[in-house]
């Protein structure tokens, strides 16, 4: 049985099906990254590379506790303003 479609245009349909497909999952990861407000705190360590990043870390979790910063949140939130 002959198919409908000659096979460039088949070709050519995948093709456009394959990107589109790459292209919505890549902005669908983009999207859901989660990211930081701006947010402006105090902290102090002595230790090494990664005791500093803790140490930040553990500092703006404090400040969104206690309601200084805005909590992180989904990266596509901002598209909706």
């Amino acid at each position: 049985m002959p198919s409908a479609l000659p096979a460039d245009t088949r070709r050519l349909l995948l093709v456009a099906c394959a990107v589109t497909a790459l292209v919505a999952g890549s902005v669908g990861w983009y999207a859901g990254q989660t990211v930081s407000p701006e947010c402006t705190f105090a902290t102090s360590s002595l230790g090494s590379g990664e005791d500093r990043e803790a140490a930040v870390e553990r500092a703006y979790h404090a400040a969104v506790g206690a309601g200084d910063c805005a909590p992180p949140h989904a990266r596509w939130r901002f598209w909706r303003d």
